[in-house]
């Protein structure tokens, strides 16, 4: 025991050790980092005249610049705020702001602002809490720290005055505002519009919670109740408020427990509810875990399980009824009150993939009957009236079943991937990798809408109701409107570069594109004829941009960052290749700044998946990830950086990595600057089993960098996932590793692939790090790896952070002192700096 802790003491010291060698390192070089900032755009007023958008720099969010989007450069800036975060437009150009307990209307026109006292006259203002607009911003309402609500309408005049406000919601229609108060004994809901408030309904306990269903014909209250048997239990009891008659239904539910989550599915724009109740029984913890080989939900052994059951609510008669949950223990609703899609989660559950196929029974409520529909992917889409609804089968196909006759086409047209139904459920729309196609019900027709057939297509505009939101499953109702403008979004293969596209009439406009950008976010207006959005590239920092369709180019609001000098003159090349297998392939190689002709750099070559998809991202100081991993900061050192695809073959995902990563060198072998006497491997989680494997089997590189990545493949493979509550075997079958089969089929397959094996093999420095809260790839998989390493009497050094996961965190001590370990090391053997004590006791001791 004594030898134990004093392991555990020596443990402590070193990684002590750690956090004070960040800590004197990081006070010694200069964090440029700080300087810079992303753009997060908050709000924008409904017809695009005003932006208002936060400077999100690494350690604060509290500066927001307010911008007019009929001007440009700086004169678009009307002016900046500071220490607020909840922002509205009132009606008359302006700006309501509240932020630290202040509220703060200003004229974005005439420049004019002004701090909003509530509270009595000649009294003290009291803190502001929550501040929002009605109508369109004809009003807007402030509630304060001590409950009440106050309502004005644009030009500040105080309309009503609520106390003992517990809670509000506006309507989803915008033009109400639900309020609950506390009334004496009671809680009170009260419902403000048209400038009147009124008392809707009287609880003798406390509402709990209220929300408005999608189509907002439905406000949903549940409230607590007692147990008349039983007064030390507590219940709870759902009231219905129809928003069009203002009439209020109690259905009649059997007692439901207060613990007993209630979730409700709206079914045909409110013609009817789905209540699903959830009661969660937790894990058991006992003097022993029992695990069976047939337990089909092995996530219930750390988070429990629930057991549901179901009523539907019809409107008409106000009918409450039971769905039966005796034969399936999950029933999903199939925007219909008669039929539901019913199966048991956990029947076909073998964990070889992340979401198991399902054996799909429709049943027929009326005739309490249930149809076969077989074995079929979590894939299912629903019209809008419940007529029909398409799903996936086994095979990948889609299947169209009409719920009242149960006929069952299957549709068989490959490589579908979302559908939506038209509003008149005559028609079904179909993504794809190459344009958007439509399925005529009646003529069992596919025709191609002829918007692209080189790219991929998807749709922007449409209305979605997830129907099992907690599952992860794709189940909803899912409906285009052709005959309303659409926005669709077309993204060349091979890279995230989108075109935007404005649908209407059958006619195709295009509303903004990205080609040498990125777009990273965007707003339209309702009628689709401009749009407000953030785009950056490799030479500019993000900008925010307001475009018109018909015009060629935006205006540009914004610029972020404009400090940066350095990105302007950023060099990337693309870097073209042939894997050993004949696969086309790409490389981004970003050249130091300040490259001169004539002479050889050292270079890091960072692998992953894919990366060449994002040749226009913006390399700001602040990107680093994985941790220690910054393009730009390499690059200001005087680095090549280079990013390879990867894409997995035949031969494993191992040996695939190995291949396209030698070969993307290959590519580079006549290049003048290239030193690839001086190259360095790094990755982190997949990248970092990448480099595991790659080091114990290339003489390329000089020195590897290992985050996080498995060095036992086989071990993982027969391990338990922490993170998603499931084996680690579907990763390998049909998830990232894709070995294309089970370690029993092609054990030869797993072995040539596992980096362990090959661990004697490593014929260079390796630095390895992970967090030792990692429940993703467990810490011990690098322990293993680094003992497999010491063992052989390799050069390595191992990280171990305490306290830290998968991802470390942002500004953590652990995060600045690896980026500085990191960077020592490239410099140590790319570079040849010497000094650096902390690998000195490892080399020179070696050396010795």
């Amino acid at each position: 025991m004594a030898i134990n802790i004093n392991k555990l003491i020596i443990l402590l010291l070193i990684l002590m050790g750690m956090v004070c060698y960040g800590q004197v390192r990081q006070d010694s070089v200069k964090d440029e980092s700080s300087k810079f900032y992303n753009i997060a755009v908050n709000k924008v007023s409904d017809e695009g005249k005003w932006i208002v958008a936060t400077k999100v720099y690494r350690n604060n969010y509290d500066s927001a610049v307010v911008l007019a989007t009929g001007r440009s450069g700086v004169k678009s800036l009307i002016g900046t705020l500071n220490k607020k975060y909840q922002y509205s437009f009132v009606r008359g150009d302006q700006l309501l702001a509240l932020g630290q307990g202040k509220a703060l209307l200003w004229n974005l026109r005439t420049g004019m602002q002004k701090e909003l006292k509530t509270g009595r006259e000649g009294s003290e203002s009291v803190n502001v809490l929550q501040s929002g607009v009605m109508e369109k911003g004809d009003k807007y309402f402030l509630q304060t720290s001590d409950s009440v609500l106050y309502i004005y309408d644009a030009k500040s005049a105080l309309l009503e005055k609520v106390e003992r406000v517990q809670y509000f919601r506006v309507s989803n229609s915008g033009s109400v505002l639900y309020i609950v108060k506390k009334s004496g004994r009671e809680t009170q809901l009260m419902k403000y519009s048209g400038n009147k408030v009124e008392s809707v309904y009287a609880a003798p306990g406390m509402i709990r919670s209220m929300e408005e269903t999608p189509s907002g014909s439905f406000l949903i209250l549940k409230e607590e109740a007692t147990d008349e048997g039983d007064s030390n239990s507590s219940l709870q009891k759902v009231v219905l408020l129809d928003t069009k008659r203002g009439e209020l239904v109690l259905p009649d539910i059997d007692k439901v427990r207060k613990e007993e989550y209630l979730r409700f599915t709206e079914i045909q724009n409110g013609n009817s509810i789905m209540i699903t109740g959830m009661i969660h029984v937790p894990a058991e913890k006992g003097t022993v875990d029992i695990w069976y080989g047939n337990d089909g939900n092995l996530e219930a052994k750390q988070e429990g399980s629930f057991v549901n059951r179901y009523w539907i609510w019809k409107k008409d008669g106000n009918k409450l009824m039971r769905v039966p949950s005796d034969r399936f223990s999950t029933v999903i609703s199939l925007n219909n009150p008669d039929y539901f899609l019913m199966f048991n989660r956990e029947e076909l559950q073998n964990y070889s993939t992340l979401f198991p196929l399902i054996h799909g029974f429709l049943y027929d409520r009326k005739k309490e009957t249930y149809e076969d529909l077989g074995i079929m992917q979590a894939e299912l889409s629903v019209s809008d009236r419940g007529s029909h609804f398409v799903f996936k089968n086994k095979d990948g196909l889609w299947v169209l079943v009409d719920t009242e006759t149960f006929r069952k086409i299957m549709l068989e047209k490959k490589d579908l991937t979302r559908a939506y139904f038209s509003p008149d459920s005559r028609t079904i729309f179909f993504e794809n990798s190459s344009d958007l196609w439509k399925y005529e019900i009646n003529k069992g027709q596919f025709t191609a809408l002829n918007i692209d057939h080189e790219n991929e297509v998807k749709v922007v505009t449409k209305d979605e109701t997830d129907l099992y939101p907690e599952s992860g499953y794709n189940f909803r109702k899912s409906i285009l409107n052709v005959d309303a403008p659409l926005l669709l979004a077309v993204t060349r293969k091979g890279t995230i570069e989108k075109t935007f596209l404005k649908w209407e009439k059958g006619r195709f406009e295009t509303l903004m594109a990205s080609s040498a950008s990125n777009i990273t976010w965007y707003k339209t207006d309702e009628s689709l004829k401009k749009a407000v959005y953030v785009e950056e590239s490799l030479h500019f920092p993000p900008r925010i941009v307001s475009k018109e369709i018909g015009k060629e180019k935006g205006n540009i609001v914004f610029q972020s960052n404009a400090h940066d000098k350095i990105s302007a003159s950023i060099r990337r090349d693309v870097i073209s290749f042939n894997s050993r297998d004949g696969v086309a392939m790409k490389g981004l190689l970003y050249y130091p700044i300040g490259y001169t002709e004539g002479k050889k750099y050292p270079m890091v070559v960072h692998i992953y998946e894919v990366q060449s998809r994002n040749p226009n991202q913006y390399l700001s100081p602040l990107n680093n990830f994985p941790v220690g991993f910054s393009i730009r900061k390499l690059l200001q050192e005087g680095y090549f950086v280079y990013l390879p695809d990867i894409t997995n073959g035949p031969s494993g995902v191992g040996q695939s990595a190995l291949d396209c990563v030698e070969s993307s060198l290959d590519a580079l072998k006549t290049h003048a600057g290239v030193d690839l006497t001086s190259v360095g491997l790094i990755g982190h989680s997949f990248g970092g089993y990448r480099t595991n494997f790659i080091a114990g089997h290339s003489h390329r590189f000089k020195t590897y960098i290992s985050g996080a990545g498995a060095g036992d493949l086989t071990r993982m493979y027969f391990s338990y996932n922490e993170t998603s509550s499931t084996p680690f075997y579907w990763q390998f079958e049909e998830g990232q590793y894709n070995m294309h089969a089970s370690f029993a089929e092609d054990k030869r397959l797993y072995v040539d692939n596992n980096p362990i094996e090959y661990v004697h093999k490593v014929n260079a420095p390796m630095l390895l790090w992970t967090g030792m809260e990692d429940k993703r790839i467990v810490w011990d998989q690098t322990m293993e790896f680094y003992i497999g390493l010491k063992k052989n009497k390799k050069d390595v050094v191992a990280l171990f952070y305490s306290g830290e996961a998968h991802v470390f965190t942002t500004g953590s001590k652990a995060e600045k002192d690896l980026e500085l370990r990191i960077q020592d090391w490239w410099d140590y053997f790319l570079k040849g700096k010497r000094g650096i004590s902390w690998i000195d006791k490892q080399i020179k001791k070696d050396a010795d």
